[in-house]
This record gives C-alpha cells, structure tokens and sequence, in this order.
C-alpha cells in the first residue's frame, strides 16, 4: 500500500512538473511573441523619429537659406529704391544749376530726361537703370547662424553680380538665358559642391525690383502717386496690379519691355537673383550623429527585448519552481487532511472482529463523497454476519445431523457389546449400524458437494444424454419412497428430448426435487413431474400437493440447513442441503429455477436448463 501512495506520489509530481513546464513554455513562446512584435514596432517608431529628425534637420537648412535670400532680396531693393532717389534728387538740383553753368547740361540732361511725365529717352533711361541696379552690401550681420558657412551671390539682368567675401575665387555661374528662364519668387534647392572638399546647399530665388512708370500726360491726374504700379505691370502682376503667389509664374508677355497695347510708357526694372549657398558638413555631422543615434537605440533596444526575455525566463523558473514546491507540501498536507476520514474510516474498519460487526463511526461527521462508502460497508458486514451466523447455525446443524446417526451407531454398538448374543440379533446390530453409517455418508457427500461448488473447483462434465429417460429413472427411483407414504408419481413427458449435459448433476437436481415433494406431501397425495423442449431449453416442473410454503420462507429456501418445517426430523436426505445443491448446480449448468406456493394447496419447482449450455464455473 505505501509502495502504490509511494508511486501515485511520484506520478502526480511527474504530471504536475510537465503541466508547468508546458504553461511556461507556452507562457515565454507568447511573450516573445509579443516582444518581437513590440521591438518591431518600437524599431518603426524609432525610424519615423528619425526620418523626422532628419527631415527637420533637412528643412532647417533649406529654411535659413530661403529666410537669406528673401533677407537679401529685400536689402537689395530697398538700395535700389534709395539709389533712384538720389539720381532723382541729383537730377533736379544738376538742371538747376545747368541755368547757372550751361556747361554742365550735356552732362546731367541724360538724368533729367529719366525723371517726369515726359515719354523717356531710351539711352537715358538705360543710363539711369545701370546706375541705379548696382547692388553692394555691408557683410557685417548677414550671417544668420555664425555656426554655418554661408556663401551669397546676386546677379541681375543687367549683368551685375555682388559675391560675398566668403565666396573667394568661386562664382555661381548664370547664363542670362538662364536668369530669364528662372520663375519669380519661387525657392529653388540644389545640392552644389564648389570644390572637392566642399559641398554645398543652395537655393535661388528670382525677385524683380520697382518698376517706374512714365504716364502721357494725358493720363496724369493731380494727386497721383509717382511710384504707383499701373496697370499690366510686367512681370509683377496681373492687369489690375497684384502681385502673383509665390511659385506662380507671371503673366503671359512679363519681361516684355512693352506692353501688348502698345503703351510705350512702361518699362521695368531689372530683376534680382539671389544665390545662397552653406556648407552642409555641420549638418551631415549632425545627420551622421542621427544615423548613430539610431543604430544605438535599436541596438539598445534589442539588447533591452533580449534581457527582458531573459529576465522572464529567470521569474518563470523561479515561479515554477516555488510553485512546484508549494504544491508538493501543500499538496501533503491537504492530502493528509483531506484523507484523514478515509483514514478515520480504516481505523474503524480494523475494529471490526468476527465478535461484533458494527461500524464504530459516526457518518455525519464524514464527507457526503464517503457516506455511500459506509452505508455499502454497513451493509457488507450485516451480510458477513448473517454469513457468519449461518455458517455458525451450519456448523450446529451438521453437529446436530451427525450426531444423531452416531448417537445411534454407538448405542447399537454398546447394547451388542453388554451380553452375548445369537448370530441373528447380531445381523439386525449390523443392519442399523450400516443404516446410521449410509446417512452420515451421506450427509457427508453433500457437504463436500457444496465446499466443492464454494471453493469454484466442481466442474461441468457434459455429455449427450435424453433428458425424458433420466427423469423417468429417477421417478423410479423414488417411487418405492413415495409408495411407502400413499403418494402418487406421475411423469409428463412428449417423446424423447435430447441435450447435452451433466448427467450426474442432472440426476441429482431431480432426485432432491423429487425427495423435497415427498417429504412435504400429505397422505394420499400427488407429485407430478412434466419435462419438455420450448425455445431451446428444458423445461422441467415437479408439482406437488401438499402443504406449502410460507411467504416468509422463499427468500430462505435456498439457504444451506434450512427447513420450511423445522418441526420435521432430519432423516438424512433432508437436512436443509438439497435445495442449497440443487442451486448450485443450476447456476454451474448456467441454469435457473423458480418457486411457486400457496399454503395448503402445494408447490410448483420450475427448471429452466439450456439444451446444449455452456458450462458455468460458479465461485
């Protein structure tokens, strides 16, 4: 018993080991599954970041660029504005002072025919543009970001270029086709490397300076601005003098120097180009340092997944561990207590002697799962004393059987052994002995009969016989019996019915049957016995007419030493074991039998046997 709790131990802490193995690997296999899939999608979150950052970086340049231009762009038409204003001025005072030195008229005349409503001079209105187009700056606080390299250039359309100091021998080479091909106000990027070594963004931006409008005098009207744009500006605006967008490009016919209705009074100011270039080693740096910051957070990150996922492992071991532990002692300790009614219950169950049969154990103190248990073994032990009880009443009733026949024996034998006598009386001594030896002889033989068929070793012994001539034998038999007590034998039968059986058992399941109608028949009675084949069996029925059984007898009849009328003395034949044999050997030929009785009017012992049965071995 200890080896089988030793090996059920072991057994559940196999199953038990291998469930939690099982749920932390399924455990791990899960979140691993879900830490790749977070890496992956942390690692694009770190990739957008840093498209993000390069992009910003990207635009931060290219913004600082386009802010210059536009910087300078404004710095530059605002000199001119304030040259034109000083030709303007110079313009008047020269023709001033022309009255007084008429000398000085070839001179400043060209000047003056650019000013007013008069319709210009081309040389002197061309003169007045080269003069007021040049463009020269103070490079001190043109740098907006002194950590960056910055190299400037502008040329206009009429082939004047300012270069920044930084620039040095370089130049930003620009056909005047080009510069006329170059849409106003719209921000061009290019990558540009001046020289090896050095590599440059660039971006050029094309703005057109104030324009002058020389009005017929026909069109003047007092109060008008002089600077006012007229209508069909070219190349700055539309018809009613707006301005285009940023990136739009002009009017169809702007940079024409007319106008398409032949207005000979418009004429426009060169346009600016404006070029700006910065070193981008500082920003590859930085975009260099973008990439390794990358390559350090998904590294870091990867490094971070694998240490999680060791980390996991580690608790999960640990968790099973101590999980497996706590369950091996807990598990013994409720098994102990969960087992304690069981073991409550042995202990009561080992009280039990051959003496006293009751349970000491109370069931409401038990667990509903055991109560069944005790009521079944309740039950088994009332079955084992009345087992008992019979087989003390069998020991008593054999006791009491043999002790008759040998009380008779040994009174013969002392009442021949006190005197002498004649060979005759000394026969009719030997006569009773030899009667008293046949009954326990007999008796004998039953007795081993049935410890034969209890300890399962009797056994079947088939044979072809006809099952009609041996109940007609043993009608036979008996009739001298049934004779002596003025009983009628009557023997039913349709022919010959042939089967295959033990004929000795047979025999001697009629011959008790056939005793047993006898010995309960009244004076002048009747025994009929009918045998038949119906549905592949046989059918046997012994009936008789005498006095019944009780009702409270038939669960007994079967039982070994019982007698309905135990008012009855034994004889030997009947001692209450006919019946108990003729069980017997039905249940080993794999046969039946049932009672039918009425009180004072007969009993009915119905035999049911298979023709050719399969023999039953009984324990």
């Amino acid at each position: 018993m200890r080896s089988i709790r030793l090996s059920l131990m072991v057994y559940f802490l196999i199953l038990l080991a291998l469930g939690l193995g099982a749920v932390s690997l399924a455990f791990y296999a899960r979140t691993q599954q879900l830490q790749k899939e977070l890496v992956k999608a942390r690692g694009n979150l770190l990739q957008v970041e840093h498209a993000a950052a390069r992009e910003s970086e990207l635009k931060k340049i290219d913004n600082l660029l386009e802010g210059q231009a536009k910087y300078l762009a404004g710095h530059a038409e605002f000199q001119y504005k304030e040259s034109r204003t000083q030709i303007d001025v110079l313009a008047s005072v020269g023709m001033l002072n022309a009255g007084l030195n008429p000398s000085l008229y070839p001179f400043l005349a060209p000047l003056w025919y650019g000013v007013g409503e008069r319709p210009p001079i081309p040389l002197a209105w061309r003169l007045r543009r080269i003069l007021s187009s040049q463009v020269r700056f103070d490079e001190q606080g043109l740098a907006a970001d002194p950590s960056v390299t910055e190299y400037f250039q502008i040329n206009t359309s009429l082939g004047s270029v300012w270069r920044s100091r930084s620039m040095g021998s370089h130049t930003f080479d620009v056909s005047q086709e080009v510069l006329d091909g170059i849409p106003l106000l719209e921000a061009k990027f290019d990558n540009l490397e001046l020289e090896p070594g050095i590599r440059t963004r660039r971006v050029t931006w094309k703005v057109p300076v104030s324009q002058v409008k020389f009005l017929p005098r026909s069109q003047f009207r007092p109060g008008s601005p002089r600077d006012q744009p007229p209508a069909g500006r070219l190349g700055n605006g539309d018809a009613a003098g707006n301005r285009p967008a940023r990136g739009q490009m002009p009017p169809e016919g702007a940079g024409s120097n007319r106008q398409a209705n032949g207005d000979s009074g418009v004429r426009t100011t060169p346009a600016l180009l404006i070029q700006c270039a910065a070193d981008i080693k500082h920003r590859e740096a930085i975009l260099a340092d973008l990439n390794e910051k990358l390559e350090t957070d998904l590294a870091e990150l990867q490094v971070n997944s694998a240490a999680n996922l060791s980390e996991l492992r580690n608790r999960l071991l640990l968790i099973s561990l101590a999980t497996f532990v706590a369950t091996v002692v807990g598990g013994i300790g409720l098994v102990r207590f969960g087992l304690s009614p069981l073991r409550r219950l042995s202990e009561a169950v080992s009280q039990v002697s051959a003496k006293d049969f009751i349970l000491p154990l109370d069931e409401r103190r038990l667990p509903r799962e055991l109560r069944p248990i005790v009521e079944r073994l309740t039950e088994t032990l009332k079955l084992l004393e009345r087992a008992f009880d019979r087989e003390k009443q069998a020991a008593a009733d054999i006791s009491h059987e043999l002790r008759t026949p040998l009380a008779a024996l040994l009174m013969t034998l002392e009442v021949g052994l006190r005197k002498n006598r004649s060979p005759e009386e000394y026969r009719e001594m030997l006569a009773e002995c030899h009667a008293a030896g046949r009954q326990m002889s007999q008796l004998v033989e039953r007795l081993l009969a049935l410890a034969r068929l209890d300890a399962g070793v009797d056994t079947l012994r088939p044979q072809n016989l006809d099952a009609s001539h041996l109940v007609e034998q043993c009608a036979s038999l008996v009739r001298p019996l049934a004779d002596a007590r003025g009983l009628e034998i009557q023997v039913k039968r349709n022919g010959s019915i042939l089967c295959r059986t033990d004929p000795n058992k047979l025999r001697e399941v009629v011959t008790n049957l056939l005793h047993n109608a006898i010995e309960y028949n009244r004076p002048q009675g009747r025994v009929e016995v009918s045998v038949k084949q119906e549905n592949g069996e046989l059918d046997l029925e012994v009936r008789d007419t005498g006095i019944g059984i009780a009702p409270g007898a038939f669960p007994h009849l079967f039982e070994r030493f019982y007698r309905a009328d135990p008012s009855r003395h034994a004889d030997g034949l009947h001692a209450g074991l006919g019946l108990a044999i003729v069980k017997g050997y039905l249940d080993l030929m794999a046969g039946s039998i049932t009672v039918e009785s009425k009180e004072g009017e007969g009993t009915t012992f119905h035999v049911r046997l298979p023709v050719s049965p399969a023999a039953r071995k009984v324990g």
